[in-house]
């Protein structure tokens, strides 16, 4: 998904266009003006304080939590909805004071519930595409005979060699007990002003398969510090150690 699109303006309603007319719409309007400017006064806070990453971590827990409280949010009963969603909150993470994977957040153009479910909203857009995708990649791969039966085209296909397969287990192995015994101390690296956020504790969360979303919300840190640190200093270690395994 190309992502440096930018949201238009106007879209920021998760489910229905229009409020109700009469008091109870103009209460509900009131209530939805003070909850932009409550959101874009914690933007204003989260970039002032970009360099401190306590109050940093702070400001976004309370942004996070009132857009996730604010029933603005895009919502879709598709299965892929909450994989989409996820993409969206890292994306979030990563753009909203600077541009990391996207375009940053302007808030010129829109508030800032209007700019996560546009691209939210694509997100789900590409996950229709890949399934549909997968979908048909799924139906080539049938092959009916002529009593109806249908067969796996793969499947029906000579074993392969399986040697590949036996040395990615193999190597995964050797990475999680390379990580757990850290035999040369160099997963003692941990991000500043966090000496229980190491090298070592996040190679292990990713390696029990837990994203960078889960690994921020678990030691209550700010995704960008988690993401920035695990590629200045976790992957290169990585690297090195497959290199040296000889993979």
């Amino acid at each position: 998904m190309n992502d440096q699109s930018h949201p238009l303006e106007g879209e920021d309603h998760s489910s229905d266009d229009s409020d109700p007319v009469g008091d109870s719409g103009k209460s509900r309007n009131c209530d939805r003006k003070l909850l932009y400017q409550e959101l874009d006064s914690l933007v204003t806070l989260i970039r002032e304080e970009a360099s401190n990453s306590w109050k940093l971590k702070r400001l976004l827990n309370q942004l996070v939590t009132k857009m996730k409280n604010s029933g603005l949010i895009w919502k879709d009963k598709v299965p892929y909805y909450e994989d989409a969603l996820q993409e969206q909150w890292e994306f979030f993470y990563s753009n909203l004071c600077e541009s990391r994977t996207g375009t940053q957040y302007d808030r010129d153009r829109g508030n800032v519930i209007t700019w996560f479910n546009y691209y939210l909203k694509r997100r789900l857009q590409n996950w229709a595409v890949r399934v549909d995708r997968e979908n048909s990649r799924r139906d080539d791969r049938q092959l009916v005979l002529e009593d109806g039966t249908a067969i796996d085209r793969i499947e029906s296909l000579p074993a392969e060699d399986d040697s590949h397969t036996v040395e990615c287990i193999q190597l995964f192995e050797q990475v999680k007990d390379w990580i757990e015994t850290n035999p040369d101390g160099i997963l003692n690296e941990y991000i500043r002003g966090r000496k229980d956020l190491t090298c070592q504790v996040i190679l292990r969360s990713r390696a029990s398969g837990k994203d960078f979303t889960t690994i921020a919300t678990e030691f209550c840190c700010a995704y960008p510090t988690i993401y920035s640190f695990y590629r200045k200093k976790c992957r290169p270690h990585l690297q090195q150690f497959r290199e040296d395994s000889g993979y």
